[in-house]
């Protein structure tokens, strides 16, 4: 089975993802997880965004006097939600070569929950770097219904020639580790994190992909979170405030983003339930580029909550020069095996 870690060293683990080009095979089933609920929110957004003139899809009273009575969701945000849905499983893709089919099958609202999964259907070598490997497709919601289905053909880097996980193999031994869960019919499921038994004292997990701080979602965090403050938006006042041009970004926001990246890893915590000796050590800055890992510093079984246990944890940031620019401890409440949500909600 394939692992969702790198193991580097005895208690050194770098998260990877995807499957190389060698690794596909005709007839394999993925299931990805997790799925995402879609709102009429972004559904507007979308059709607004990229000048979408059919109001079906933001005009609720047109709408209501058609056969959908509501908003339909526009059918390139779905698509954008099938392949953001299965990005870890073919995360080692060049790109995609070629849509054979798409076929929208439901109508899709504003508050349907979406799941994917992808069939293999054909692999096709080449005398590249890549290979070609076309994937069926299939988009469910929440009761199961399909709404949407397509084939696409990937060119998918071959075993050593991925420019970042090339050389770094999928088979850490550590079975709680793994990227996949075999159903009983074969299929394999994505994983959504490690369980409370398979964390051990000393065990440092480094985080992939690296962070790198944009302008843009450093002033749209900035004016969402109501942090209006000129530092973040007045070019003039930051150069006067740090006599550089570089707008700055919000702590806050680099500390969302680093805790973020924690979350692989940490995907079955049931909650933080608290940070101690928070430290920043710089200004941050756009195109600012960060490696965060992560520490299990020592674990204990919860006292009151048989089915978890209690973690604690320090996340380090190191900046593009490779000093420490932020840090914290954590201390996680973290589902044992056979414990949480994961079975009823189709994890």
């Amino acid at each position: 089975m394939y692992s969702a870690y790198a193991q580097i060293s005895e208690n050194r683990f770098l998260e990877i993802y995807g499957l190389n080009f060698e690794e596909f095979s005709v007839g394999q089933v993925f299931h990805h997880r997790p799925g995402m609920t879609v709102s009429q929110q972004e559904n507007a957004e979308e059709a607004l965004d990229t000048f979408n003139a059919a109001m079906l899809h933001y005009d609720a009273h047109y709408a209501a006097q058609t056969e959908f009575k509501k908003p339909l969701m526009v059918s390139t945000l779905t698509l954008q939600k099938i392949f953001g849905m299965s990005w870890k499983t073919f995360a080692r893709k060049d790109r995609i070569t070629a849509f054979e089919n798409i076929s929208m099958t439901a109508p899709i609202f504003g508050g349907d929950t979406l799941y994917c999964s992808s069939q293999i259907i054909a692999v096709e070598e080449t005398e590249d770097k890549t290979g070609h490997v076309t994937v069926k497709a299939s988009c469910t919601n929440q009761e199961g219904v399909e709404v949407a289905n397509l084939a696409y053909t990937l060119s998918i880097f071959k075993k050593g020639k991925h420019p970042v996980w090339g050389n770094l193999p999928n088979t850490c031994s550590n079975p709680w580790f793994l990227a996949y869960h075999q159903r009983e019919d074969g299929s394999l499921q994505e994983g959504t994190g490690i369980y409370f038994e398979g964390f051990g004292k000393g065990q440092i997990f480094e985080h992939s992909p690296d962070i790198t701080l944009h302008s843009s979602s450093m002033l749209r965090h900035a004016v969402q979170s109501m942090q209006w403050h000129p530092l973040y938006r007045d070019h003039e006042f930051a150069r006067e405030v740090y006599g550089r041009d570089r707008l700055p970004a919000s702590e806050l926001h680099v500390l969302s983003l680093v805790t973020a990246a924690t979350t692989t890893t940490f995907g079955r915590v049931v909650a933080n339930l608290g940070w101690t000796d928070t430290k920043l050590s710089r200004h941050f800055y756009a195109d600012d580029r960060f490696k965060v890992q992560s520490e299990v510093l020592s674990k204990r079984e919860s006292r009151s909550r048989p089915d978890q246990g209690i973690l604690t944890v320090k996340t380090i940031a190191h900046d593009q020069t490779g000093a420490e620019a932020l840090s914290y401890t954590r201390t996680l409440l973290v589902y044992r095996q056979g414990g949480g949500p994961y079975a009823a909600a189709g994890y």
